[in-house]
């Protein structure tokens, strides 16, 4: 039996991206795999169930435009409607509207990081989860931009001033800010501060 050995410290001013007790802790067992192979099958379920997304997407919406005031807002398979002037209006969440796509990125990213284990477990899901938060969020506002404009302008106007325009800004604002985010998350700590003896 082998005495236990211990790592050296790293030179003063260096730095490792796989400090600190959660880079310890994520490679026990099998957490790692686990995670890796949660992490491809949602890349997986990204597509297959892109319809049960965008619904879940719609029932959000629709909450978020009662919030509003769009008051009979309600949710119809992937379709969010509601009156405008005693006429039944909405949109529809098709396949290219979807957060689903927007995320696709930062999860198969997360999937490689967990894969070759350079990033903590903890560092890794914290990413994705602020990076997915942005994107559901930014995408419902759009959502719900596109809804007040349809009640405001009527359903044709307010739609042709939102769609495409200003909800192509927020969308990509939000695909920006969660790659920011991301990167932020994943990055933190991994460099050395300035100002510190060299």
């Amino acid at each position: 039996m082998s005495a236990p050995t211990f790592a050296q410290p790293p030179p003063s001013g260096a730095w490792s991206a796989r400090t600190g007790p959660s880079a310890a802790g994520s490679d026990v067992g099998l957490v790692r795999p686990v995670l890796t192979t949660g992490a491809l099958a949602a890349l997986i379920a990204l597509f297959v169930a892109a319809d049960e997304i965008r619904h879940l997407e719609a029932a959000l919406s629709a909450v978020l435009a009662r919030a509003v005031g769009i008051d009979d807002a309600r949710v119809v398979g992937s379709s969010v409607l509601f009156a405008v002037d005693g006429v039944t209006t909405g949109y529809s969440i098709t396949l290219g509207c979807t957060v689903a796509f927007l995320v696709f990125p930062f999860t198969a990213a997360t999937a490689g990081l967990l894969a070759i284990r350079r990033v903590p477990v903890a560092r890794s899901l914290a990413s994705l989860l602020s990076a997915v938060g942005i994107v559901v969020a930014f995408n419902q506002v759009r959502l719900v931009t596109i809804a007040s404009a349809m009640e405001v302008w009527g359903p044709d106007e307010g739609y042709a001033r939102t769609h495409v325009l200003v909800g192509t800004v927020i969308s990509t604002t939000g695909v920006v800010l969660a790659g920011t985010a991301y990167l932020a998350v994943l990055l933190r700590g991994t460099f050395p501060e300035r100002g510190g003896r060299s």
